[in-house]
């Protein structure tokens, strides 16, 4: 369920003092389909309702637990709606109770509203019956204790879901008050059991007003047979409202002895449907006496109605149908009998009734009748005959396309053709020859429906002698059916004396043409002599190579024809190349620009402007570039077109967008590049199109562009962006739609995250924020203040030789150091804009450390083919580019970095080149990143710009630390949430999220996670946190290579729980030495949360410790000395030293706060396994 409709639910509702019924059951209604639709959308995780919550501390007062609840509400996902329902089932009957009487308090509900709706539904699920009975105790309870009436009926409508005769007492009690009988009432009937049933009847002789009406109403809905006397009293009442309620009641219960009454009623107003709505109850009371069985009653007042309502044709019609399904088959007689009827309303409902029941054999009927009615029932019944394909009509259909009617010649046209197929082809090729336009079309779409090859052979045989309006339907059934076989006939008729047949003709073979006609269309094309058969001819080459499947081969077969044209003719091919697509024809067209006349230009432009698929950016910008700013508008639009139908990413988009504001010559080019700009959905687009909010042209258009990216993507947010938001805000007009969208943006200001977000590095204007390079973080470190502060000095001397800001950019001369911020940095998101030069090579050290490559992808010799993006210095993780995603030398990139941990991220102009990889230290190998260091801008000798630095700091989790007892022991911290530095093996899987080691099998990478160094005898303690199902192990003593469970020995990581493992050995769950000694269970805390584990293993003894408890205590040796317990190999038993591994099987779960201590060095006690605070 997305956002977007929890807020119009939440739009729906209405304070509750002035709340109105309908409000109420909008409400009621508008959540509950939010349920059905998050049960709809996220079936999948409904399947695994097992999932428990975090367990909450019973410490906790029910007011700070409900709190919690509504916190939490509305629920945006299913997983988040159940765990709500789990919360307030935990709540208890007097929570449940205390958070409904909070609709006493003052204010706005609409949270209560939901908490309790959400509950009220998940408890009406099977296997709930203990949360339905909770429900009804509390609500009832608390109901007596609401003061206000309209959170009373909210509550109502809750027993109208929850209830059952546990609900009836309670309800019973409303059913005479004026404001909630309504409620009350429907809420017994959805009950409907005997006893509700008899709560509503005893309350109806004492009611009056709307709550009479609502009683009424309800038992009607019920179908409560025994009310029907007292209905029936009622409904002879002089008040419309009281009638019409009781008539409708006695119609939906269906007794027969309501006969009388509700004929009376129907034949009192005239059959015509007035204030009491007596007739439509009649019928309603009809058809329920013959859906339950009383088919004689129900046809014989059926008939009368028919006789009597001479005037009233709806009610006739539904007369008719009520016979109509009792008699069935037999009902012919009485159908062909309504075609004689005046009223055409009547007779189409009739064959509308009559066409399911329609067979070969009582279709002589319908040919008997057919020649006693008129021309209109002809028509109808021959459409009916051609629905059902009668073939004993075909000779009626036949002899009608003689008819002196128009109305039945076409009916004719169309039903001989879905009867005869193949053999009428003849007579409706005859029609052609004389018949008016409305027949000629008819044919068209009759012979279309005809099956069969044989058809095309027909038609194209009859091209010939058809006159021209008949030689156009014709080729466009040719054309409709792809009649390839015949395109040289109608190639012929492209040039046509008759314009309709010409254009019927280029028309139609778009979907005729194959390579086979290029030789044709090629001359057609260079024989053209208007724009207009140009244009057509290069559409029509264009289908003729769409069959060849691969458009560069198709473009070389262009090209050849290209190339041996005259040279006043060559640029006619430019937009069949366009058409193709690919890259093959790019560089021949735009080559053609240079130093050609003004019309080859032009066609170079429309070519590239119209290229498919959006490949032309390129090449139109060099255009541009070469023809400066007074560049010709078309290629100004055009490139603005070209961008528009890319596929490129949003930062590709926006760096070409930008390139084209520099070109536009106009207002309205300026106003359709911010336009594009807005589905740029990215925080820089958001930020450019922010610049132009101060140009009274362009102002409306960037706000809109910047409104569209903010309310679009909730995670660009920070002080910048709040302050366009509400620049854009001041510049809106005072109209409806204005308002509208005033609010939106101030409702998505508020509930934007707080935080500055993304702040420049560079300001455009100078240095400042900068300073020069003082070695690497290392030596720095080793230098006092004084030392430092000298260096320092220097070095921002030198920088000042090297670095420049020009025209905005910060720019590298060639000269110099690299550039460093004064600010280090930790985690952090950033964007960076930079352009080289030829042989560039340029990087970007995060904290202190190289780099983030940028190089000229052409210098082979140095291995930059594989493109800019990569962690150059890295040894052991990946340091190539996944993809090579530069932009030409020159142009400006976009780099969208984040580093968290020691895990970097890199987008290339919105391309991923770099996933989630450890930046090594290039400084000490040995030792992990950095936790904070500076930015730097390398500096390697040659030209490099940068332009918008923009920097968002992410929040840190702070490093594990060792307890005092474990450093005084000697552990050794493995994992602080910060680096994976101590380990080797796939980290593509295992990656650093929110300080834990997070398992995401379907990242890919191979293979497991091992530490780096080899263990022997340790004590190792770790956190970890399942998923449901969740299957993993913690590997010892294991190889690098192999399977880690039988080449070392595996320590079982397992959901016990999960159904799909009820049925494992005991050497198979959580905590054994998987297939040697089994663990005990019942020690694991709910899926969800966080469990302690620490494995002790000297020699051949081996301890496992789950949340305190020893779970297993054993020798491995002793164990397997007579073979182990599965029965298998494990030669990984007699390996006393090796790499500590997450042996994972597929499944996501969660590791953190990993120490050891290795015993081969220790000399001490080993201490109590201490609990996080």
């Amino acid at each position: 369920m997305t956002k977007e409709l929890t807020a119009c639910s939440i739009h729906l509702y209405v304070n509750p003092g002035l709340c109105k019924m309908q409000n109420i059951k909008i409400l009621n209604k508008t959540i509950f389909i939010y349920m059905r639709q998050i049960i709809i959308t996220f079936l999948f995780f409904f399947s695994m309702l097992q999932i428990a919550a975090a367990q909450t501390d019973d410490n906790r007062t029910v007011t700070t637990k409900i709190a919690d609840l509504l916190a939490k509400t509305p629920a945006e996902d299913a997983t988040q709606l159940n765990a709500n329902a789990e919360a307030v089932a935990k709540l208890g009957e007097d929570g449940l109770t205390a958070l409904v009487i909070r609709l006493n308090t003052p204010g706005d509900h609409t949270k209560l509203h939901y908490a309790i709706n959400g509950f009220s539904f998940s408890a009406s699920q099977p296997g709930k019956e203990s949360w339905r009975q909770m429900a009804v105790k509390a609500y009832g309870e608390a109901i007596q204790k609401l003061s206000d009436k309209e959170a009373k009926l909210f509550i109502i409508t809750q027993l109208e879901h929850v209830g059952k005769d546990d609900a009836v007492a309670l309800l019973q009690g409303y059913l005479q008050d004026e404001r909630l009988s309504d409620a009350a009432s429907r809420a017994l009937a959805s009950i409907n059991t005997e006893a509700s049933n008899n709560a509503l009847l005893q309350a109806l002789p004492n009611a009056e007003g709307n709550a009479r009406l609502s009683l009424v109403q309800a038992l009607g809905d019920t179908r409560f047979a025994t009310a029907v006397p007292q209905i029936a009293t009622l409904a002879k009442s002089s008040d419309p409202n009281l009638a019409k309620v009781s008539l409708y009641a006695l119609a939906r219960i269906g007794d027969p002895s309501s006969l009388k009454l509700l004929n009376t009623a129907a034949t009192k107003s005239g059959y015509s449907y007035d204030v009491t709505d007596a007739t439509s109850s009649y019928l309603l009371y009809l058809n329920r006496l013959a859906a339950t069985g009383h088919n004689d009653e129900a046809g014989k007042a059926a008939k009368k109605l028919l006789k009597k309502a001479s005037g009233q044709v709806h009610t006739r019609i539904a007369a008719l149908k009520i016979l109509t399904d009792i008699q069935g088959e037999n009902s012919v007689a009485l159908l062909t009998g309504a075609m004689k009827d005046k009223n055409t309303e009547y007779r189409e409902a009739a064959l509308k009734f009559a066409r399911p029941l329609l067979t070969e054999t009582n279709s002589v009927q319908w040919i008997t009748a057919f020649n006693k009615v008129d021309n209109g029932a002809k028509a109808g019944i021959l459409n009916m005959f051609g629905d059902k394909a009668i073939s004993a009509a075909l000779p009626l259909a036949l002899q009608s396309l003689q008819s002196g009617d128009a109305g039945v010649r076409l009916a004719a046209i169309t039903a001989a053709a879905k009867i005869g197929q193949m053999e009428v082809v003849p007579a409706l090729l005859n029609v052609l020859k004389n018949g008016n336009a409305e027949e000629i079309a008819t044919v068209k779409t009759a012979l279309l429906s005809v099956k069969g090859d044989k058809l095309v052979s027909d038609v194209s045989g009859a091209l010939a002698t058809a006159p021209p309006a008949g030689k156009s339907a014709l080729i466009e059934v040719l054309g409709e059916r792809g009649a390839r076989g015949k395109a040289k006939e109608v190639l012929a008729l492209v040039n046509d004396a008759d314009a309709a047949v010409s254009q019927s003709a280029r028309k139609a073979l778009k979907s005729m043409v194959s390579p086979i006609q290029l030789p044709q269309l090629t001359d057609l094309l260079l024989s053209a002599k208007n724009g207009n058969d140009i244009s057509d001819m290069q559409g029509l080459l264009v289908s003729a190579l769409s069959m060849m499947k691969n458009p560069e081969q198709a473009s070389a077969v262009i090209i050849a024809r290209e190339k041996s044209a005259p040279a006043d003719k060559k640029s006619l091919f430019y937009n069949v190349l366009a058409g193709i697509g690919g890259h093959k024809g790019l560089g021949i067209v735009k080559d053609a620009f240079n130093g050609s006349n003004a019309q080859t230009k032009a066609a170079v432009v429309a070519a590239l402007s119209n290229w498919k698929g959006g490949l032309a950016t390129s090449q139109l910008y060099q255009v541009l570039q070469q023809e400066g700013k007074g560049a010709a508008p078309e290629a100004v639009a055009g490139f603005i077109k070209q961008i528009s139908i890319s596929d490129n990413t949003g930062d590709q988009k926006l760096i070409l967008l930008r390139n084209a504001m520099d070109f536009a010559g106009t207002t309205d080019q300026k106003k359709k590049i911010l336009e594009q700009v807005g589905k740029c959905n990215t925080f820089p687009a958001l930020l450019y199109a922010g610049t132009f909010l101060d140009d009274p042209a362009l102002q409306r258009r960037a706000g809109n562009a910047v409104v569209d990216i903010a309310l679009a993507n909730k995670s660009i947010y920070g002080d910048n962006v709040r302050v366009l938001l509400e620049k854009t805000i001041q510049l809106m007009g005072n109209g409806n739609e204005s308002q509208y969208l005033k609010e939106a943006i101030e409702k998505h200001l508020a509930a934007m995250p707080g935080g500055k977000g993304f702040v420049p590095l560079f300001n455009g204007q100078d240095l400042s924020g900068w300073k020069g390079l003082v070695a690497d973080p290392i030596k720095r470190a080793k230098m006092d203040a004084t030392t430092l502060e000298k260096e320092q000095a220097k070095a921002d001397e030198i920088m000042r030789t090297g670095w420049v800001v020009k025209d905005g950019l910060l720019v590298f001369t060639g000269k110099g150091e690299n550039l460093c911020t004064d600010k280090k940095y930790g985690d952090f998101e950033m964007y960076v804009d930079w352009k080289i030069t030829k042989d560039g090579d340029a990087g970007i050290y995060l904290r202190g450390t190289p780099q983030v490559q940028i190089w000229d992808t052409s210098r082979v010799d140095v291995g930059a083919q594989v493109g800019s993006g990569g962690l150059y210095n890295n040894q052991k993780n990946e340091s190539k580019p996944s993809k090579l995603a530069d932009n030409a030398i020159g142009d400006w990139n976009t780099f969208h970095i984040t580093m968290v941990g020691d895990q970097v991220t890199v987008y290339l102009n919105g391309q991923l080149v770099v996933d989630k990889i450890p930046l090594e230290n290039f400084w000490d190998r040995n030792l992990p990143i950095f936790p904070e260091e500076q930015i730097e801008l390398q500096a390697h000798g040659t030209y490099v710009a940068y332009r918008d630095i923009y920097l968002r700091e992410i929040p840190r989790p702070k490093p594990y630390v060792l307890t005092d007892e474990e450093q005084k022991e000697g552990f050794k911290i493995l994992f602080d949430g910060t680096a994976l530095h101590e380990w080797v093996g796939n980290k593509t899987s295992y990656i650093i999220e929110d300080g834990n080691i997070a398992v995401y099998p379907k990242r890919g990478g191979n293979g497991n996670l091992y530490t780096k160094d080899e263990y022997g005898d340790f004590i190792y303690r770790f956190e970890f946190k399942l998923t449901p199902g969740a299957n993993n192990g913690i590997g010892i003593r294991a190889p690098l290579t192999g399977d880690g469970a039988y080449e070392g020995m595996e320590i079982q990581v397992l959901d016990n729980e999960a159904d799909i493992y009820k049925d494992l050995k005991p050497y198979q769950y959580h905590g054994s030495v998987y297939g040697i000694i089994p663990a005990k269970r019942g020690y694991l805390k709910p899926v969800g949360e966080w469990n302690e584990e620490e494995i002790y293993i000297k020699g051949s003894k081996i301890r496992v410790t789950l949340n305190g408890t020893v779970i297993l205590d054993g020798d491995i040796a002793e164990a397997s000395k007579n073979g182990t317990a599965d029965h298998r190999d494990h030669p990984g038993l007699k390996r006393t030293t090796g790499h500590i591994g997450f042996l994972g099987h597929g499944d996501t779960l969660f590791f953190r706060n990993i120490r050891i201590k290795d015993l081969s060095k220790a000399t001490t006690v080993p201490s109590k396994l201490q609990k996080k605070k």
